[in-house]
């Protein structure tokens, strides 16, 4: 009798263990598949929401190049300041004006900024917007 309790609780305790490596697999799992559905909704909110930069002739002719756009609201929530990822292969100092186009083709805004990046260097500039400008999506900005 003593001997089929102990093969028991042995069989139950593997049993508790292979319930408890089943369920972490389970949730490992789980876990993966919710972070590439989240990561999915979030490049494709990205890409809706995408706003296109294109440069000046002329900057284009100086070795600009744009890299990473990102919109982010003021004080009081609006939409309306356009922080892009500038880098050049030839030294650039100068004051870039932005002038923002909506969907509907319509000017609606434009913003300056002072940028100053030495020969192949790289930075993030942010340009301000009126308040009353809102960056929609699908817009477009065109630096000059």
């Amino acid at each position: 009798m003593f001997l089929a309790l102990v093969l028991a609780a042995i069989g139950c305790g593997r049993v508790a263990d292979g319930t408890k490596e089943a369920l972490n697999k389970g949730g490992e799992l789980a876990g993966s598949a919710a972070t590439e559905v989240i990561e999915g909704v979030t490049s494709g909110v990205e890409k809706s929401w995408g706003i296109e930069v294109q440069l000046s002739d002329a900057l284009r002719a100086h070795g600009l190049a744009v890299g990473k756009v990102l919109v982010e609201p003021d004080s009081a929530g609006q939409d309306n300041r356009l922080v892009v990822y500038l880098s050049t292969s030839a030294a650039l100092q100068d004051t870039l004006q932005a002038i923002a186009v909506g969907q509907d083709g319509l000017e609606s805004g434009r913003a300056v900024t002072v940028v100053s990046l030495p020969a192949n260097g790289a930075d993030y500039f942010v340009f301000r917007f009126q308040s009353r400008t809102r960056l929609e999506r699908k817009s477009r900005v065109t630096l000059n």
